[in-house]
């Protein structure tokens, strides 16, 4: 079960600055995990406790310290005294034994033991020091040059607090599904599955070029991309073939090129062999092994001795 993502579209002001992407540890702290995630989404609606959204669609970033972290989420005050979250106030540490030992990881931020709600915080450096005492549920995997280090250049004043104001302008789930197959992607399958049966004769090497060929000219076309929606709706939808993990289509060639070897070394033993059966046939059906020396032995010198 692959984890969930997540993303925030990021403003400097009204300026679109661009989109930072998530991947959450819901295997390892899934109850952290899940209250950032409905954050994302906003699915839990008003809290019951605060009467606030609980969204983080529209929230700031309240505190960016260069060369250590950038916050936000305070979801009820937007000045970091506030938060909420999706289990009604505040709610207790899960593992605390992963370090932040490197940039670009999640983290809650508390006030102390056991007082997680809605304010997270992304490392930019390793922060040795706050091991043991906040709970990393997550990393930035995409959106950190082109983003994040935009976001740290903006001016702050005295108390850390950004001078142009840091918006999370838009934010939700990802979801990776795979797109329907169509009458012309049937045919164009059809089409090259003939075309590989077609080249299976050809030597080892030369079916691993056309391997490398078919995976550079998938990854570059259009309908071989993976297909993204978020809550709001279908997002990044390209019409195409049907998807495959990674993994799942490097052991797809693989098994391919096995059984396009294995075809190959069938043929060459038939052939093999019905060579040897037409030599067979040659010679009055008698086979001749050995490599001794035949000569002629003349009957009467033969009786003479």
């Amino acid at each position: 079960m692959p984890r969930p993502r997540v993303f925030f579209d990021f403003s400097i002001g009204s300026e679109p600055v661009g989109r930072v992407i998530f991947e959450l540890f819901n295997d390892t702290v899934p109850k952290t995990a899940e209250n950032f995630r409905a954050l994302c989404t906003g699915e839990k609606g008003l809290s019951a406790v605060s009467g606030c959204p609980l969204y983080y669609k529209n929230n700031i970033i309240h505190r960016s310290i260069r060369d250590f972290m950038i916050q936000g989420g305070d979801l009820t005050k937007h000045n970091g005294t506030g938060g909420d979250s999706i289990y009604g106030g505040v709610f207790a540490d899960e593992d605390l034994s992963r370090p932040l030992d490197m940039e670009g990881l999640l983290c809650m931020a508390n006030r102390g033991p056991d007082t997680n709600g809605s304010q997270f915080f992304i490392t930019l450096r390793e922060c040795p020091h706050l091991n043991g005492k906040h709970v990393t549920f997550g990393k930035v995997i995409s959106g950190w040059d082109s983003v994040v280090k935009k976001l740290v250049q903006v001016p702050v004043d005295e108390k850390d607090r950004p001078q142009s104001p840091i918006v999370i302008s838009n934010c939700g789930e990802l979801e990776l599904r795979k797109a329907k197959l169509t009458e012309a992607t049937k045919f164009k399958e059809s089409d090259t599955n003939r075309k590989r049966r077609d080249g299976r004769s050809r030597s080892r090497s030369v079916g691993q070029e056309k391997i490398r060929r078919r995976r550079k000219k998938l990854k570059h076309t259009p309908s071989a991309e993976t297909e993204l929606t978020t809550a709001d709706g279908p997002k990044m939808v390209e019409n195409g073939t049907v998807q495959e993990t990674e993994e799942e289509y490097d052991a797809r060639l693989e098994r391919e090129e096995r059984e396009r070897m294995a075809e190959a070394k069938r043929r060459e033993l038939e052939r093999i062999q019905q060579m040897h059966e037409h030599t067979y046939a040659g010679h009055g059906g008698v086979r001749f092994k050995g490599r001794g020396r035949m000569k002629f032995v003349d009957p009467e010198l033969h009786q003479r001795r």
